[in-house]
C-alpha cells in the first residue's frame, strides 16, 4: 500500500468516525427533542385542563348570579344568562372529561362534579319558578335560607380539589420538560465538542502524516535525482519500466546512441530501433519475464543515429518491495560489438583447424567449438554452446585430446631440432 493511499484511508477513517459521533449525537438529540417536545405537550395539556376547570367555574357563577338577578327583577334577560352558563358549563364539564381520560384521580371526582353541578343548576331553577309563581319574596328567602350557598361551597371545593390535581401535575411536567431539555442541550454540546475533537485530531494526524509524506517523497526524489545522474554517467544504455513492463525512462546515453526522443520511446516504442528479424522473438521473452518477474537476459542489435546496428547484452532486474511484489524494472543495455567481432575471428581459425577444437570459459561452458567438434560429438553448436563440457564429452575423451596435443607439440619440437 502506498503512503499516499495510506494517508487517504486515514482520512476517511478520522472523517468518517466523526460523522458517525455526529450522526450517534444527532440520533440522540432528536429523541431527546421529541421527548422534550411531548413533555412540553403535556405541560400544554394541563394548562388546557386548567383552563376548561377555569372556565366552568365561571359558567357556573354566572348560573347563580343569572337565577338571582332574576329573583330581584324579574326581567328574562336573566334567564337567557342562566341558560348560556348552563350550556358553558356543560360544554366545559365533557371537555374535562375528555382530556383527564387518561388520569384516574380526576375521572374519580368526575361523578361529585356532575352531582355538585346538577344540584346547583336544581337549585337556580327551582328559585326562578318560585320566582313566578309565588313572587321575590318567597324566592329571596330560599336564597337567604343557604342551601344554594352550601352547594356553591362543595361545587368550589370540587372546582379546586381539581385545579390543584392539575397544577401538581404541571409542576412535575414542567420540572420534566425542563430537565430533558438540559439534557438534549448538554447532548448537542458534548456531540459538537466531540465532533470538533475528533475532526481536529484527524486534521492533525493528516497534517503529521503529510509532513512526514512530503519528506518521505523529497527523499525519494533526492534519492531518483542521485540515481538518474548515476544512471547517465554509465556507458551502458539504461532503462526503466513499470511492474508491466512499460518503459517511462532512458539515460541520457539511450537518446545519444539511438537519436531518439522520450516521446518516441516511451512505452513500447523501443521496438522502433530493434532489427526487424529480431523484435518478434524479443518481445515474446522478455514480455514472459514482466510476467513472471524472472530476471531477463537477451543479445540483439539495435539501430544506431547513423542507422547501422551494433549488437548489445541486454539485462534487466526486478525492484520489488518488502513483500516480493515487482514494482519496477532496471535495464541496461551493454555494446559487445567488438567481442562479437573478436570471437568471429576466433570462430575462423578454429573452422580451419582440421582437428577437433573446443574453447571452454572459466566455468567450463562451451563458448566456441568447430565443425570437427560438432561431427565428433554428434550434436549441433547451437545445443552445445552454454553447456557444461563435462556433460558433453564423453568419458576419456579429453584425456585423448590432451594426449594428441602433446604428441603434437613433440612432434613440432623434434622438427625444429
Amino acid at each position: 500500500m502506498t503512503a499516499k493511499t495510506l494517508l487517504s484511508r486515514k482520512v476517511q477513517l478520522a472523517f468518517g468516525c466523526a460523522i458517525l459521533a455526529l450522526l450517534v449525537v444527532g440520533a440522540i438529540s432528536y429523541r431527546g427533542i421529541m421527548v422534550s417536545s411531548e413533555s412540553d405537550q403535556w405541560v400544554r395539556h394541563t394548562h388546557e385542563v386548567l383552563e376548561q376547570l377555569g372556565d366552568l367555574q365561571s359558567a357556573m357563577r354566572d348560573v347563580e348570579s343569572s337565577d338571582r338577578g332574576f329573583v330581584l327583577t324579574g326581567e328574562e334577560s336573566y334567564i337567557e344568562s342562566f341558560h348560556a352558563g348552563m350550556a358553558e358549563a356543560g360544554q366545559a364539564e365533557m371537555t374535562i372529561g375528555n382530556l383527564t381520560v387518561d388520569n384516574p384521580v380526576q375521572q374519580r371526582r368526575l361523578p361529585a362534579l356532575e352531582k355538585l353541578m346538577a344540584e346547583k343548576i336544581a337549585f337556580g331553577e327551582s328559585v326562578i319558578d318560585l320566582r313566578r309563581t309565588t313572587g321575590m319574596a318567597a324566592a329571596a328567602e330560599v336564597i337567604r335560607a343557604g342551601s344554594g350557598q352550601r352547594t356553591k361551597v362543595e361545587l368550589e371545593g370540587a372546582v379546586r380539589e381539581m385545579q390543584d390535581e392539575e397544577l401538581r401535575l404541571l409542576a412535575l411536567r414542567d420540572a420534566d420538560a425542563k430537565r430533558r431539555l438540559a439534557q438534549t442541550k448538554n447532548i448537542l454540546a458534548l456531540g459538537t465538542i466531540l465532533g470538533v475533537l475528533i475532526a481536529g485530531a484527524a486534521g492533525w494526524n493528516v497534517q503529521r502524516d503529510a509532513s512526514v509524506l512530503v519528506l518521505a517523497q523529497d527523499a525519494l526524489h533526492e534519492g531518483e535525482g542521485r540515481f538518474r545522474t548515476l544512471a547517465n554517467s554509465i556507458p551502458q544504455l539504461a532503462w526503466m519500466a513499470d511492474e508491466k513492463g512499460y518503459i517511462f525512462w532512458y539515460n541520457d546515453r539511450w537518446f545519444e546512441y539511438t537519436g531518439t526522443t522520450l516521446a518516441e520511446m516511451a512505452g513500447w516504442g523501443w521496438q522502433k530501433v530493434h532489427h526487424p528479424d529480431q523484435v518478434k522473438r524479443v518481445v515474446e521473452k522478455i514480455t514472459k519475464c514482466f510476467q513472471t518477474g524472472e530476471l531477463w537476459e537477451d543479445t540483439f542489435p539495435l539501430r544506431g543515429k547513423d542507422g547501422k546496428y551494433r549488437v548489445f547484452l541486454s539485462r534487466a532486474v526486478p525492484i520489488r518491495d518488502s513483500k516480493g511484489k515487482v514494482l519496477r524494472w532496471f535495464g541496461t543495455n551493454t555494446d559487445i560489438s567488438e567481442t562479437k567481432e573478436s570471437g568471429a575471428k576466433h570462430r575462423g581459425l578454429l573452422e580451419a583447424a582440421p582437428d577437433a577444437m573446443v574453447v571452454v570459459n572459466q566455468a567450463g561452458e562451451i563458448v566456441l567449438l568447430n565443425v570437427q567438434a560438432e561431427k565428433q560429438l554428434g550434436y549441433h553448436r547451437d545445443e552445445l554452446v552454454g553447456q557444461k563440457v563435462t556433460n558433453i564429452i564423453p568419458e576419456g575423451f579429453a584425456e585423448r585430446l590432451i594426449a594428441d596435443g602433446t604428441r603434437s607439440a613433440g612432434t613440432t619440437d623434434r622438427h625444429r631440432d
